[in-house]
Formats: C-alpha cells, structure tokens, sequence
C-alpha cells in the first residue's frame, strides 16, 4: 500500500466509479457529522449501494485480494496475533503469516490507525485484503471459538453465590408454550449463563447489559465507562430460555414476546446488593432485553468524593446550606446527575429535617428520607407528588427531573415559600438552564426570586494510566478552531483497559451562583451571550475550559472532550478572554477519588 493511495477519501472513489451519486454522497456527509460512523456504512444504510459493491471499488482501487474464505486455514498462533477483543472492535482477522509479513481481512482497509496498532503490537509488517463484516465476524466466531466467558458458563465450573430477591413464578400459566419455556429457563446452563452475564457485569463496573439477537447469535454488550463493549456471543436457539429466565427473575410475563415490558429484580453478590432494572421490546430479529445495573454500594457517593475542584466544592456547600431556594444540576442523560443530587441529600441529611424525594424511578434508597416514586399509570405525576408533599412540611424537596411548564413553576414557587428544592434539567450548559426556564414560560421574576445556583457537570473518560502515551499537541489540533494545548496525550491501550485507552471517568463541572448582578440581567431579558459576561465575571468557569486544561494535564483526551462538550456556545466569548486559555488559573487543591 502506498501512502498517496490511502489519502483519498472512499466518497470520491465511489464517485468516480460512478457507484454513488454527488447528491447521495452530500446526504451520507451530513448523516455522518451526527452518527460518526464510517462513510461507506452509511450508504449502505441508506441502500445507495451495497457492501459487495463497496468491497470490490476498494479492491479494485488499491489492488487489495478480497479474501476467499473457503480456503483460509488459520492456527492458534496466527489467532494470537490478534487479541478477540480487538478482532471484533476493529473488524479484523488474521489470515496469513510469511516470514515477517502478516495478511488481515479489514472491513475498512483504510482504517490505518488500526494498521499501526497491531504492526506496533506484533512488530510485524501488515498487508491487508479486503472483506464484509458478517464475514469477519463469522471467522471470528468459527476461528477464535465461543468467548471465554460462555466458555466458563457451559463449562462444570462453580455456581456463583448469588441469590435473586423476591424471584416470581410463573405457576399460574396455562399455555404449552409457555410451560416449555419455563423449563428451558430452569435449565442448569441457561440459569448458569444469565447469572454469570450478570455477575460479570457487576464486577466489571458495567452500568448497563444489552442482550441483541442478531442474524445468527445474540451479542451481549456492556456500557463501561459511558461506551458499549462486546462481551460475549451465544447461540441464537437458547435466546428465548434466556430471554425467559430474565423475565422470571424480574417479575415480567414470559408469554407476551410482541409487546414492550418493564420491571425489576435485585441480586445480592458478596455482601452487595444490586438493583436490576429490566426492559424488553420486540425486533425483527427477537426480543432485545436492557438491563440497568445499580450497585447500592457504590452509587451513592459522599460529596466530598465526586472530584469538584475545591473552589467549587466550597461553592456548591455554600448554596446547599441556603435555608431556601432552588439549585438545579443540568446536563445530558448518563452525565452523573443523580448521583450529584444523591450527594446532596446525604450531605444535608439530619435528624431536623424533613427530605422528601420524587423520583422515576427511584434509583438508590436513602434511610431516614421519604422516596417517593412516581407512577403516571395512577396519575402519581412529578407535578400531582410536589403539591401532595407541600401539604407534609418538608424542609428539603428533592425532584428527579423537571420535565414541563407546570412541575417547574410549583418548584420554583415552593422555593421561594420557604423550602430547599433541589432538581435536575437536560440543558447544555448552566446559563443555558435559565434561557430554557424562560422559553417554557417561567416568567424572569420568579426565577430570580427562587434560582440560587446552577451546576452543570459532565463525565468524561480518564486515560488508562497503563498506556497512556503523549502525542503531539499542535499536530492534532492543526487546522481546527480549538484552543492550543501545552500536550496532548491518549491511552494506545492494553490488557488492562481492555483495549479501550481509558479506565474510569471523571467529573467536569461549571457553576453558576445567581448574585445580584445576575438577577438585573435576567430581569433585563439580556441575550445568552451577554448573560455569559456576566456569568464569567462573577467567577463561573465554563464546562470546556475546565475540560480542556484536563486534556492538558494529561487526564483526559481532545477526543473525548470534543465528543462531550461543544466548544462552539463558548467560541464567540472565547474571542474576548484576555490571553491564552491556558493562562487560566489551575484548581491546585487537593481532589477527592472520582466516580
């Protein structure tokens, strides 16, 4: 492969083969700013041609061998080459070892950030051939065998000491199909499979279980860290015992396969209890099962241990000892809010106070505070449980989320009445939080009489401290409207972070005390950009900067800051700072552990 080659890009390849169209390639181009996926597997979602057609355009344009599958023949020290964690995420699979040369099948053979890895790994030069995913991951499936973990499950091996909680039956059920399902599930592997997927989830940190039935298996993922991993394949004919086991332990009927269904379970492992939340929904291709994990013993998380920098710790302290008042916790799904207002509650938690919670659903039970779950089936609404609790003298109200119009104003009013509410909100950011509170008709009076602070907070992955690696700065951020890094670094990944180049997450955060100044803005009706002027001359720090200045401590990635934080709400401002974003000042105190 020569270099000059691999620089154009697959769109105008296909173009001047005349496989695509410009008008189809401008649509994929726009699809894949949001999805990020490869170019070629977007337009073969989009039907504008098909995976063979894009196999042969590559081949025949970089002169790659399309792999013959009928006649590879691989060894268990050509497997070794290539790890199966990294075979399935990067859609490769080795076919040929001569000398110092390593043939391998790549779905994108002008993936050379995976060239370089597994020449780096091996020490070995890499030629490549050209091949379709479902044929690489047949290979793998066939060549590499069943997973370790199924390995472990099928295989006479201890049962782990697990006991589900309040197991229901299913006694009461009629249908053959039904009955013959209960007895799959009961079945020694089947029970041994679902407990192990479990466990191992649990002891791998994994927040979520995703079971997909596919064309020939069912794959099993876990979201670590924020991201799905691949785990395990097992049979596509013991999906539905598997499907029903689950359905077993968490109190759903086995029978109904056509409809959604929703419930929960509990396991306890080693002296840990764990919340299962489970959901079903029916594909084309089965039934796909969800499984929300909450380990009691490590979701709640003292404040002083959520990693805030210490200015902000105190910060935040202060606002949460207002006897009054609202503080709202702003950011997307899965960026750690409630585990923030969990930290809060246990904080002000005391045998003089009265905390009351709603919450859908209700993730973590706290002793000595009233939880309460809302039900909207029985007309039990954030908004019907707020006015109830403001009947129960409460000091301290906590909501799970404001949602609409009418949650907010009863919230924000019983803020202002004497009680510390305390709730979260999907906005972007903390000054956006009070334009949105505006647009669904909050009128500015009563946000300022009832707002004291906002937090927004995002988790972004750390740097697997085994592999981390520095890189250069300047390089990757050329041509780009980033602010300019001292350094740069990435994880090139190991065993340890399971290839990933990450290991845990951290917390970043931006807060915004509301202060008289505020207040006169808000009044004012000022646009966003000038609420930002205000907002950083009373000391509030944006989520990017303070991101930012991770990356270039070393924490974290551009990557992965670019992917979680958008640097274009601050760019306009970001024009106006005197001097260069690193000159701001570091938060040098000392951190606690983070989530």
């Amino acid at each position: 492969m020569k270099e000059k080659k691999n620089k154009r890009k697959i769109g105008q390849i296909l173009l001047d083969q005349g496989l695509i169209t410009p008008e189809q390639i401008k649509t994929a181009r726009i699809l894949q700013k949001t999805n990020k996926k490869k170019l070629g597997k977007i337009l073969i979602e989009l039907d504008y041609l098909t995976e063979a057609l894009l196999i042969d355009a590559i081949s025949s344009q970089f002169s790659f061998p399309v792999v013959d599958w009928e006649n590879v023949s691989v060894s268990p020290k050509l497997i070794s080459l290539v790890p199966r964690e990294v075979a399935e995420k990067r859609l490769v699979f080795p076919l040929e070892l001569k000398e110092q040369s390593l043939l391998l099948a790549m779905a994108d053979p002008l993936d050379l950030g995976t060239i370089d890895y597994i020449t780096f790994r091996n020490g070995l030069n890499v030629n490549v051939a050209v091949s379709t995913e479902d044929d690489i991951r047949d290979a793998i499936e066939t060549h590499y065998g069943s997973s370790s973990l199924l390995d472990n499950v099928l295989a006479d091996i201890p049962d782990y000491d697990v006991e589900f909680v309040e197991e229901s039956s299913a006694d009461d059920l009629k249908e053959d199909s039904a009955e013959s399902l209960i007895k799959l599930s009961a079945a020694a592997p089947v029970v041994k499979l679902v407990t192990t997927i479990l466990v191992d989830a649990v002891k791998s940190r994994a927040s979520d279980v995703h079971i997909e039935p596919e064309k020939k298996r069912v794959r099993v993922r876990y979201r670590i860290d924020g991201k799905l991993r691949g785990v395990l394949n097992y049979p596509k004919n013991i999906h539905a015992a598997v499907v029903s086991r689950i359905k077993i332990i968490s109190h759903l009927d086995i029978s109904k396969r056509m409809r959604p269904q929703d419930g929960r379970s509990a396991l306890r492992l080693d002296d840990r209890d764990v919340d299962l939340r489970i959901s079903t929904i029916p594909s084309v291709r089965g039934e796909k099962v969800v499984i929300r994990l909450l380990d009691q013993s490590t979701g709640l998380v003292s404040i002083d241990k959520l990693g805030m920098p210490h200015r902000t710790f105190e910060r935040v302290i202060k606002l949460i000892g207002n006897p009054q008042g609202m503080i709202l916790v702003s950011g997307p799904t899965g960026s750690g809010k409630s585990t923030t207002l969990y930290s809060m509650l246990q904080q002000l938690h005391a045998e003089t106070e009265n905390i009351v919670t709603v919450e859908d659903p209700v993730e973590y039970q706290l002793s000595g505070i009233t939880q309460i779950q809302v039900n909207e089936v029985q007309g039990l609404t954030f908004a019907t449980a707020l006015r109830s609790i403001l009947r129960q003298d409460p000091d301290i109200i906590m909501l799970g989320e404001i949602r609409d119009r009418e949650t907010a104003e009863i919230a924000l009013r019983a803020a202002v009445t004497g009680h510390l509410v305390l709730s979260t909100i999907h906005t972007n950011d903390t000054v956006s939080t009070i334009t949105r509170l505006m647009d669904i008709g909050i009128p500015h009076y009563l946000i300022n009489a009832a707002l004291v602070g906002v937090l927004a907070q995002r988790l972004v992955r750390r740097i697997c401290p085994h592999c981390s690696t520095e890189i250069d700065a300047a390089q990757q951020l050329l041509d780009t409207h980033y602010p300019p890094l001292e350094a740069s670094f990435r994880g090139v990944g190991c065993e340890k972070c399971q290839h990933s180049g990450y290991s845990g997450r951290m917390g970043v955060y931006e807060l915004l005390e509301i202060n008289s100044n505020f207040r006169e803005s808000v009044a004012k009706f000022t646009t966003e950009d000038k609420l930002w002027d205000v907002a950083r001359e009373n000391g509030t720090t944006p989520l990017f900067d303070y991101a930012w200045d991770k990356v270039n401590d070393g924490m974290t990635t551009v990557d992965e800051v670019i992917a979680k934080i958008h640097y274009k709400s601050f760019a306009k401002a970001a024009k106006k700072r005197k001097g260069s974003l690193l000159s701001l000042h570091k938060e040098a105190e000392k951190v606690g552990p983070q989530t």
